[in-house]
């Protein structure tokens, strides 16, 4: 939703003058972020030929 369409929807506030301020709860922004991460990650190159979600340490 919001993700996908977002160019769409930052091109309708600005053609309208509209300021937006979202205000989260941490776990719901640490979240968000992490999804975020997690779908980047998907798509970019992988290490070892496989996707590692949360890396821990310089050799993972």
């Amino acid at each position: 939703g919001l993700m996908k369409y977002h160019e769409e929807i930052v091109s309708y506030f600005n053609r309208r003058q509209v300021s937006v301020i979202f205000l989260f709860r941490k776990n719901l922004l640490h979240r968000m972020v992490s999804v975020l991460a997690n779908t980047y990650d998907q798509s970019a190159k992988q290490i070892n030929g496989t996707h590692r979600s949360h890396v821990h340490s310089q050799i993972e």
